[in-house]
C-alpha cells in the first residue's frame, strides 16, 4: 500500500454467513501477532430505531467516521469492519467520510445448505432463514465487493486466514504508528436540548444479563414508536493489544460513546439505553442526558447458570464473547469471579437502583426496571 493509508477490511455478506465471527477472528489473529488492530461490528453502531428508510448506512458511516480519530489516537494501525452492504452507493457512504482509510470490501459466501445450517445454529430468528438465503442469491449477482471468498466447510480460524490471504495478504504494508491529537476530527457533541434526554444505564456483574435486559428495554421502547438508541460499551472499544495506561479500554470506550451518542442525537433519538460497566468517567460522555444507573443483581447460583449457558453458546452470538467455548473449569472460575463482583457492587451500593434478576425472564426484569425508573423513558413531560 504505497500511500500508507490505514487498511480497513470490510467483511460483508448475507445474514448468518459469519461476518462478525470471522471478522473477530481476523482481529484476534492480528492482535496476537502484536499488530494494533481494531474491530467494529457495523450493526452495533447503528442501533437507533425506528429510522426513516435509507438512513441506516448514513448513520453507521457517520458513527464509524466519528469513532475513527479515537482509534487512531490510541495507535490503531488497521481496522476490521463487519457489516452488510450490497451496492457500490452504500459502500461510498462510508469511504467518502474516511479518505485516510484504504478499504478492501470482502464478500463472504457459502452454499445455500450450509448458510441455512449456520443461520439456524445461531438460535435467533429462525423465521428469517429463507430471507437470508434469498439475500445470498441476490448478492451472488451483485458486483459491489473487491473480493469474494467462499468459506464453505471451513472453521472460523481457517476462514479468517483464507480471507486475509485472498484479500492480498491483508493488511499488507502498515502505516507507521503516529500520535493523533483530538482536534478537528473530534466527534461533535450534541447540541443543548430544551429538556435532558433520558439515558438508562444497565450495569452489574459478569453474566448478570446487562445486554439482554438493555436490548429488551430498547426493543420495547422503539416498538412503541419512540425513536430510541442502544449502545453496548463493550462493542465500541475493541482495540488490541491494549494500552498499558488503559487496560480496560475505558478511555477509548468513553470517547466512542460520545461519538455515537452525538450521531444518535443527530438522528433524533429521544432516549438511549446503555449496557456495560458503569465507570465514573462515562457520565461526561453523555452531555445533555438525564442519566439513571440501574444495577442488575443475581445470586451465585444464577450467575453460574448464566455463565454456563454463555459457555455453551446459548443466545445471540456477540462478537468477542470471552465465555463462548470455554472449558467447564474455566467457566467455574468465571462464575466465582462474577459472584465476587456482585458482592463488591452490593457493598459499594453502585447505581441509582438495584433490581434482582434471580428466577426472572428478561421481559420481567425489563418491566421492573422501567417501572422503578419512573416509567422510563417517560417522555410526557
Amino acid at each position: 500500500m504505497s500511500d500508507l493509508r490505514v487498511p480497513v477490511l470490510w467483511l460483508s455478506g448475507p445474514s448468518g454467513v459469519g461476518k462478525s465471527s470471522i471478522g473477530w477472528e481476523v482481529f484476534a489473529q492480528l492482535s496476537r501477532r502484536g499488530v494494533k488492530a481494531a474491530f467494529v461490528d457495523a450493526d452495533q453502531i447503528g442501533l437507533c430505531h425506528p429510522l426513516p428508510e435509507g438512513m441506516t448506512h448514513r448513520l453507521r458511516a457517520r458513527n464509524l467516521a466519528a469513532m475513527w480519530p479515537h482509534f487512531r489516537q490510541e495507535g490503531m494501525r488497521c481496522l476490521v469492519l463487519a457489516g452488510f452492504v450490497d451496492t457500490p452507493e452504500e459502500v461510498r457512504e462510508y469511504t467518502a467520510l474516511l479518505p485516510e482509510a484504504a478499504f478492501t470490501v470482502c464478500r463472504l459466501r457459502v452454499g445455500s445448505a450450509e448458510l441455512k445450517e449456520r443461520f439456524l445454529a445461531r438460535g435467533w430468528r429462525p423465521d428469517l432463514v429463507e430471507e437470508a438465503i434469498a439475500e445470498a442469491e441476490a448478492l451472488d449477482r451483485n458486483g459491489y465487493a473487491d473480493v469474494c471468498v467462499d468459506t464453505g466447510g471451513l472453521t472460523v480460524a481457517e476462514a479468517a486466514r483464507l480471507v486475509c490471504d485472498q484479500a492480498g495478504a491483508w493488511p499488507g504494508v502498515l502505516p507507521h504508528a503516529t500520535s493523533h491529537r483530538l482536534g478537528a476530527g473530534r466527534s461533535r457533541q450534541p447540541s443543548p436540548q430544551a429538556a435532558p434526554i433520558p439515558v438508562l444505564w444497565l450495569c452489574g456483574a459478569t453474566a448478570v444479563g446487562k445486554s439482554t435486559v438493555g436490548y429488551e428495554i430498547f426493543t420495547q421502547v422503539y416498538r412503541a414508536g419512540v425513536r430510541a438508541a442502544y449502545v453496548d460499551v463493550k462493542q465500541i472499544g475493541a482495540l488490541r493489544p491494549v494500552a498499558d495506561d488503559d487496560v480496560d479500554g475505558h478511555r477509548l470506550k468513553a470517547r466512542n460513546l460520545a461519538a455515537v451518542w452525538a450521531g444518535y442525537c443527530a438522528m433524533g433519538a429521544r432516549c438511549l439505553v446503555v449496557s456495560g460497566e458503569a465507570d465514573s468517567g462515562y457520565a461526561e460522555s453523555l452531555p445533555g442526558a438525564a442519566l439513571t444507573v440501574c444495577r442488575l443483581h443475581a445470586g451465585p447460583a444464577t450467575l453460574a447458570e448464566r455463565v454456563a449457558r454463555r459457555g455453551r453458546g446459548d443466545g445471540p452470538a456477540i462478537p468477542g464473547d470471552e465465555l463462548r467455548g470455554l472449558a467447564p473449569d474455566a467457566l467455574d472460575r468465571v462464575a466465582a469471579r462474577a459472584a465476587r463482583e456482585a458482592m463488591a457492587l452490593d457493598r459499594a451500593g453502585v447505581g441509582d437502583l438495584r433490581v434482582d434478576t434471580d428466577g426472572r425472564s428478561a421481559q420481567e426484569v425489563a418491566a421492573e426496571v422501567r417501572l422503578r425508573s419512573g416509567d422510563w423513558p417517560n417522555l410526557l413531560a
